[in-house]
């Protein structure tokens, strides 16, 4: 099994965009840097209004309210197990000064991480436009230690295998990595707050990702239960997390490293024609709904779907649709929020699934379709009225499936609209038995 956020693929290569954007925000923390070319580096000057640069996102980097001369910056794709491949590195100034020209960074969402000594600090963003943004001052902490056995990480039924393992412990949107041996490994100089590790055998054992939720100055050697995934089910039916948006991007937590075609995988927003999909934006919690033209979106749709903070700490998505007084698109005006378990025209056999479970609020009338998309067959239409507010919406398989034959030949799951409405979605669950089994390699 090889799942984009779970599992790695050897080999994997970061890709980089080469339109340029700017870095935007997409978490509290923030720090800034003077960029370079894949292994070079280059002192950043000036003060933090990045005027000598042009468009430019600057910062200050401290240590204990002093100035972190010196601090080194490196910037990874958010998704990449190469860090040292395909990064941007930097070096701040002796005032702990940083500035990045808009034009050294590629379009894509990234992981940001300073370094000093035994501190460091990491942030993700997404490199977006070409505006000016000054992010002020940002502190280093005390850096992270991880190591000890595999086996005390990895809590399920395949921790056997990996007590006395060979291969490589290696950390998503970082450049940190181990060599595993006998079993055993150690992390040292890590940045505080989640981490995605992920553990590589050299031998054929399936490759395992762990999330390790660390603070400053932490040393883990093993992790609680709760902390694996996925969890041994203590029932006879299992709940597995397939999004809760928390990484900022539309791609479900099971998509495999190599993902090929434009939908696969994802979460989309679309009208009535695939020429009118739009991927969700990210934007911080000060704008509930970007000030974007709706003229500017692909497809020229006027509908706008975001991920943004949620009050939980984490994410969610917002949707707001609101109908033009004109059909869009061939038949009676709709549009909908899209999951393709996996290819956009491929079948699942979901017959292992008992029920489905997402929370959602907002307004509005609405229907769950499920499709089978290679047949272009609609297999249940099923209508919901969205509470006001938060609440966990929980739907039995069989009452949205009746036919057991139509289990075993879905394609995609959609929450649609054919009015004005606005929904709010996070945290989408399968609820059933064996359900990694729905992305097994063939």
């Amino acid at each position: 099994m090889i799942f984009k956020k779970k599992l790695y693929i050897k080999g994997m290569e970061l890709k980089q965009n080469k339109n340029r954007r700017l870095l935007t925000l997409v978490a509290p923390f923030a720090i800034s840097l003077s960029l370079c070319a894949c292994g070079g580096s280059e002192v950043a000057g000036g003060g933090p209004s990045g005027t000598e640069a042009g468009n430019a996102i600057t910062a200050q980097i401290l240590l204990a309210d002093a100035p972190a001369s010196y601090a080194r910056i490196k910037l990874v794709e958010h998704n990449s197990l190469n860090g040292s491949e395909g990064a941007y590195i930097a070096t701040a100034d002796s005032n702990g000064m940083v500035s990045i020209s808009i034009d050294s960074v590629a379009l894509g969402s990234y992981t940001m991480e300073a370094t000093l000594d035994e501190t460091a600090l990491q942030l993700p963003i997404v490199v977006k436009d070409t505006s000016s943004i000054d992010l002020g001052q940002q502190t280093l902490q005390k850096s992270v230690y991880i190591g000890g056995s595999i086996a005390d990480f990895v809590k399920d039924a395949q921790a056997e295998d990996f007590k006395n393992m060979a291969g490589v412990v290696k950390f998503r949107g970082l450049d940190h990595s181990a060599i595993i041996k006998d079993g055993k490994f150690e992390v040292k100089g890590l940045p505080a707050g989640k981490l995605n590790m992920v553990v590589i055998p050299q031998d054929a054992v399936d490759t395992v990702y762990v999330p390790v939720s660390t603070v400053a100055g932490d040393s883990i050697t093993t992790l609680k239960p709760q902390d694996t995934i996925p969890s041994t089910p203590v029932s006879k039916n299992e709940r597995l997390l397939i999004d809760d948006f928390d990484d900022g991007d539309n791609i479900h937590s099971y998509a495999p490293e190599n993902i090929i075609g434009y939908n696969a995988y994802s979460w989309l927003l679309l009208t009535t024609t695939l020429a009118n999909t739009n991927l969700f934006a990210v934007v911080d919690s000060i704008k509930v709904y970007p000030e974007y033209n709706p003229a500017d979106f692909i497809g020229k749709h006027p509908f706008i779907a975001v991920i943004q903070d949620a009050d939980d700490g984490g994410k969610q998505v917002n949707v707001k649709f609101d109908f033009p007084e004109t059909s869009i698109g061939d038949t009676a005006p709709f549009a909908f929020v899209k999951l393709y378990f996996k290819g956009v025209y491929d079948i699942t056999d979901l017959s292992m699934v008992d029920s489905v479970a997402f929370d959602a609020w907002g307004t509005g009338n609405a229907e769950i379709q499920i499709l089978d998309e290679a047949n272009g067959v609609t297999l249940t239409a099923y209508p919901i009225t969205l509470p006001k507010s938060k609440a966990k919406l929980q739907y039995a398989w069989a009452d949205l499936l009746p036919n057991e034959e139509d289990r075993k030949k879905v394609s995609s799951f959609s929450i649609v609209f054919h009015d004005d409405g606005e929904l709010h979605l996070d945290n989408f669950e399968l609820i059933g038995q064996d359900l990694l089994d729905i992305w097994k390699q063939e």
